[in-house]
């Protein structure tokens, strides 16, 4: 009988191992944005209570080096009905903290929304509230946006106005990625990853907002 369970053992021992080194299956990451009955302050300075209720998104990958995240991120979101609220609070310890302009020559947060007809909007931000908007075509959303930086990282705030997502619609599911860069170590946080690279999230908004 010896010989049955060494090979039973054997068997149990590849199966394992190539569980191990199989390709992560897919995490669904889904952000439900509440209904807020006040508008939530877009003062980076405040201390973030006013952002509940929120819809709470972790930026836990480094997407560029295909590892955990070693900065904390995160960003919440809400919404009155006007506008999507969102406010990042992001700690930086290992590099300095740089607001540029262009944004691409500095730190900076963000989020991608696509509509349901594959228009894409993207809203990028420094530590310091310098913003720009990204339309994957025709005119660039306007949107609001504030940023400070306090002892041991920033935090950064969006004010966003639904009306500027001609192609979303209540209550619908959007794709969605939020995410941040650190300019000096070229590391790339997302918040949505099937456990090896960046994939696409989803952002429903209440259906009470109506049509967008």
């Amino acid at each position: 009988m010896k010989p049955t369970i060494l090979k039973a053992s054997v068997l149990a021992l590849a199966g394992a191992l190539f569980a191990a080194t199989a390709a992560p299956a897919l995490a669904t990451s889904s952000l439900i944005v509440p209904m807020s009955a006040h508008a939530p302050s877009v003062d980076p300075n405040d201390d973030g209570t006013s952002f509940d209720p929120a819809a709470v998104a972790h930026l836990t990958w480094d997407t560029g080096a295909s590892r955990a995240a070693d900065e904390e991120t995160t960003a919440r979101f809400s919404t009155d009905g006007r506008y999507l609220y969102v406010r990042f609070d992001a700690t930086q310890n290992k590099e300095r903290i740089v607001s540029a302009k262009p944004i691409d020559g500095g730190d900076s947060v963000w989020v991608e929304v696509a509509g349901n007809n594959g228009q894409s909007y993207k809203f990028v931000a420094s530590p310091d509230g310098t913003s720009e908007a990204i339309a994957s075509s025709g005119e660039t959303p306007a949107f609001d946006a504030h940023g400070a930086v306090n002892d041991g990282g920033y935090t950064v705030t969006m004010k966003i106005p639904l009306s500027s997502l001609p192609s979303a619609n209540a209550g619908t599911p959007l794709n969605v990625q939020v995410g941040r860069s650190i300019h000096a170590s070229n590391e790339q946080l997302v918040w949505s990853h099937d456990g090896n690279v960046a994939s696409d999230g989803t952002m429903t908004l209440p259906s009470t907002v109506g049509s967008l």
